[in-house]
Formats: structure tokens, C-alpha cells, sequence
């Protein structure tokens, strides 16, 4: 596996604490079904109006959600972290830049201009679980996809590093149901435990050039 160069987040319930926002209440609001993603139902609906209305529900939904979010166990520290050690750091979201920006505002120790890149669903067309949002925040990192650790909370966000080529981290929760089939790289319960994965990889990198050398 490559040296980690850069390490892209999912956002909500990854770098913020799970639970913030309603995905059964959109759900409801909008009729959606229960076994269907909110953003594809949504660009399914047969009409301009419903969608247009639905769109605006969701808007709702993940602003009352930003307001609340708070930073995720051991997020903080991380980004420092990554910081210290000259390692890039980007958001790859199916939310809104706008949710992003403003939750991030509760956080105490970090900002956003401590992300290098941050890709939300208004920037690709197609959201996770397709690949296009970990290969353009690759391009826009300057890293190879395979020197790109990407880090997430939800299947989407591994079937998304996979299908691009990157290294996952799947972060389990207490709101856990369904892990990635197939597994992600490495498993973690908390965001603190990354550091550690970095530095084994980064290590195990440069003990296998020294012996190429």
C-alpha cells in the first residue's frame, strides 16, 4: 500500500457526532421510502415542482442539522494531527457546501481553511457511493488516488474510496447497522485510532523502500 499523503473525510457522523441529522424524518417528509436513498429519490420525482419542493425540504432538514452538529470524538485532534505532519486533508460529502461550512463553526479548534479541499454534492454529479468525488478531490489534493486515505462512516463512503482506487477506513458507531461489503481496509471505533493507521502505513512504506534500495 502507498505512503498517505492526504486523508479525505466524509462529514456528517464521520468528523461530527452521528445523529445529527433526521434521515428518517426527510424521509417521511418527503415520502420517500425507507429502503431508497434520499438524493436519488429526489432526482427520480417525476416533475420539476416535487422536486424543487423536496430539494428545499432537505435544505431544511440539513441546515437545523449544521446549527446542532457538533465535532466528532477525537476529530479535532486529529486534523491537528494531519496537520503536524504535513499531510492534506479533505471533506467529500453528500451534503450541501453551505451545511459544511456552517457546522464547522462549532468547532473549536478547527476551521475551514484547515481542509485543503472540500468536495460537496453541488461541486460533482454523481455522489458517493460513485468514485467521482474521491477522484477529483485526488486531482485537486495533487496525490495519487492510491496515496488518498479515504475515511468514512457509511458503506457509501468505502464502496466510493474502492471503486476509485483509494485505501478506506470504515468508522463504526453505536448507529452502525450495516458495514461495507466488501470490508474496508481497516475498521476503527474511533477517529483517534487513525493516527496510528497512518503512521504503520507510512512506516511500512519506508522500511519497504529501504529494503528495495
Amino acid at each position: 500500500m502507498n505512503a498517505i499523503l492526504a486523508v479525505l473525510f466524509d462529514f456528517d457522523g464521520t468528523l461530527t457526532l452521528p445523529g445529527s441529522i433526521d434521515f428518517a424524518g426527510i424521509k417521511k417528509a418527503i415520502l420517500c421510502p425507507v429502503d431508497v436513498p434520499i438524493l436519488e429519490f429526489i432526482e427520480g420525482l417525476p416533475s420539476a415542482t416535487d422536486r424543487r419542493q423536496a430539494w428545499q425540504v432537505l435544505k431544511q432538514f440539513e441546515d437545523q442539522a449544521a446549527r446542532c452538529s457538533r465535532p466528532n470524538e477525537g476529530a479535532e485532534e486529529l486534523i491537528r494531527f494531519l496537520k503536524r505532519r504535513h499531510i492534506r486533508r479533505g471533506i467529500l460529502t453528500r451534503n450541501r457546501s453551505a451545511s459544511v461550512e456552517t457546522a464547522l463553526k462549532n468547532f473549536v479548534h478547527v476551521r475551514l481553511a484547515d481542509f485543503n479541499v472540500i468536495i460537496a454534492r453541488d461541486h460533482v454529479q454523481r455522489s458517493k457511493p460513485d468514485p467521482e468525488g474521491v477522484l477529483l478531490a485526488a486531482r485537486r489534493l495533487r496525490v495519487p488516488v492510491a496515496s488518498l486515505l479515504m475515511v468514512g462512516d457509511y458503506r457509501y463512503d468505502i464502496e466510493a474510496g474502492q471503486c476509485a482506487g483509494a485505501p478506506t477506513v470504515f468508522l463504526e458507531s453505536a448507529l452502525t447497522t450495516r458495514r461495507p461489503n466488501p470490508c474496508a481496509d481497516f475498521t476503527v471505533r474511533t477517529l483517534r485510532e487513525i493516527s496510528g493507521v497512518i503512521d504503520r502505513l507510512n512506516r511500512s512504506r519506508k522500511k519497504a523502500h529501504k529494503d528495495h534500495k
